[in-house]
């Protein structure tokens, strides 16, 4: 059996392998390896998972030296996640060495990577886009490159970047090592091929057309508006220890996963429109096996390296032949057997006669898991998903609720739905014999208990509304006790007006109206007729 240190390996990348846990090369290693050494240029036709990371990083990390301020090595990704699994990778084999190494990508701080390249890093991995955005800005020197990478050269051109790999690639020294790698070879690859590398070798590993003899393949026939339910049931039958769930958009992922959540799956989604951070912390617990299941798309799920990777579900059925390919290679990966099923609805149905025709192999069509079966195994279910804890990836309403009750003083915060029930939960709105001097009481307390926080005002704020109130008329009808009796009319002040001057005067003055109660109701007023006699009388008697 060949071991690495028959490939020429030095000391120091024996010992970080062996600490990695690599036992012996796989194939691809055993035949690139020593043509890298030699620095000869290579194509190299190799299925994702086959250990071509190592292939390269080892001879390049001992034909590059340390310490002389200069990148050395380019190695060019079509992802984000596909850059920073490579650069992880090639550190862990630099461990015992000098070199240092960076990762360059869309959506990451450039000013962090402006930082790191300026330290010269001697291995350099990134994205065509910002690679060619550094050279632009001067922070990436080219000028003593002496390998170049160009990995998952398929995928790059599915993308759209071939053309940004060639205007880099015309910013490179002539006299450098070109290794290519791809699933495929698409005739826009081979002719890049021919025009930037110098007579290469190609290397060609057990395609990926091949390796369908390693995983189960199975596809289920399905109504369009039945997807997501006989998904569940199928994750019921299978009850997979990690499972990769391939949706075509992103908005099926967010459905899709969101439908799992609240199913009680350990579920998480990926996709190119959630922030780079949270993507790769949701990557990093999927490799830890943190939760069952991950729903993504296919560029997003690029850079996921899973060994174990038990079950494979294409929840659309791919667009690209390809893709249906790079897909199921996620599981079955080592020579390690894998399962993979595809939902098809009868639209989809030409589309797998020719995923079929392409890697020349049928895929056997299953019954659905019957009520019955499910039924049978439904202990096994609630255990399997309760081996792992659901993360935090849609937050229920208890946290939503606690999160708004720590908000800023003097920020209201919207209460939650009101519950249908015929007695109001403590803190939201008040009952019908509640008043709002009894709520305003009732304020500090409820906002310790419930989920949220009433807006309330400082003395100061009091104040100045008591004087604007004071100054214009308040729009609100003022609250009216109807117990009350004897107070001025609120909702008809112009009953209220003050008399004109003269006999009103001397009424108010000759009589005082008496204060009514309840028990007593208050005495009539003197007729106003009696009055004016009496107050003519004494003016008569006057003259």
């Amino acid at each position: 059996m060949i071991q690495f240190k028959s490939l020429g390996i030095s000391a120091p990348l024996l010992t970080a392998i062996d600490e990695i846990g690599f036992e012996t090369p796989t194939e691809v290693q055993v035949l690139a390896v020593p043509k890298i050494l030699n620095q000869e240029d290579l194509i190299i036709i190799s299925k994702t998972g086959s250990g071509k990371t190592a292939a390269f990083g080892l001879p390049i990390l001992q034909l590059t030296t340390p310490g002389i301020s200069a990148t050395q090595a380019l190695i060019l990704t079509p992802t984000r996640e596909l850059a920073i699994q490579v650069d992880h990778d090639i550190m862990q084999m630099a461990k015992h060495l000098s070199h240092r190494t960076t990762a360059i990508y869309g959506q990451h701080n450039i000013n962090t990577e402006i930082k790191a390249l300026s330290k010269f890093p001697e291995v350099v991995t990134g994205t065509p886009g910002r690679v060619y955005d550094h050279i632009q800005r001067g922070q990436l020197k080219l000028d003593k490159v002496k390998f170049l990478v160009i990995d998952e050269a398929d995928r790059m051109l599915d993308m759209g970047f071939i053309d940004q790999v060639v205007r880099i690639i015309k910013k490179l020294p002539k006299d450098r090592v070109t290794l290519l790698f791809s699933a495929t070879m698409p005739e826009e690859v081979r002719r890049m091929c021919k025009a930037y590398m110098k007579s290469p070798s190609t290397i060609e590993i057990e395609s990926e057309t091949k390796t369908v003899d390693l995983i189960d393949q199975a596809y289920y026939r399905v109504q369009r508006s039945e997807k997501r339910t006989q998904l569940d049931r199928l994750l019921q039958l299978n009850r997979p220890d990690s499972c990769l769930i391939f949706c075509n958009t992103r908005h099926a992922v967010d459905s899709v996963q969101s439908f799992l959540h609240r199913q009680g799956y350990a579920s998480m989604a990926l996709h190119g429109e959630i922030p780079q951070n949270k993507r790769q912390s949701t990557i990093e617990k999927f490799k830890k096996s943190d939760f069952h299941l991950l729903v993504a798309t296919d560029v997003a799920a690029r850079g996921i390296h899973i060994e174990d990777l038990s079950l494979v579900i294409n929840y659309d059925v791919p667009e690209d032949k390809d893709s249906y390919v790079h897909r199921i290679g996620r599981t079955g990966r080592a020579g390690n057997t894998g399962r993979a099923i595809t939902l098809v609805t009868g639209e989809d149905l030409m589309t797998l006669y020719e995923i079929e025709e392409h890697i020349n192999a049928m895929i056997s069509e299953e019954e659905l898991p019957t009520d019955a079966a499910l039924a049978a195994i439904k202990d096994e279910v609630t255990a399997w998903k309760k081996t792992k804890s659901v993360p935090a990836a849609a937050p229920s309403k208890a946290t939503s609720a606690a999160s708004a009750g720590s908000a800023p003083k003097g920020r209201g915060t919207r209460p939650p739905r009101r519950p249908k029930s015929d007695q109001a939960p403590q803190g939201r709105g008040r009952s019908k014999d509640e008043r709002p001097s009894d709520l305003n009481n009732k304020k500090s307390a409820d906002s310790h208990d419930s989920g949220f926080r009433y807006e309330t005002r400082e003395p100061k704020f009091e104040a100045q509304s008591k004087a604007a109130s004071s100054s214009r008329p308040s729009r609100k009808k003022p609250y009216a006790d109807p117990n009350r009796q004897g107070t001025p009319n609120q909702y008809h002040p112009h009953h209220n007006e003050p008399k004109a001057k003269g006999i009103s005067d001397a009424v108010s003055k000759s009589a005082p109206p008496a204060v009514p109660t309840k028990a007593q109701p208050a005495p009539a007023a003197p007729k106003e007729k009696s009055i004016v006699a009496k107050v003519l009388g004494r003016l008569l008697g006057k003259k």
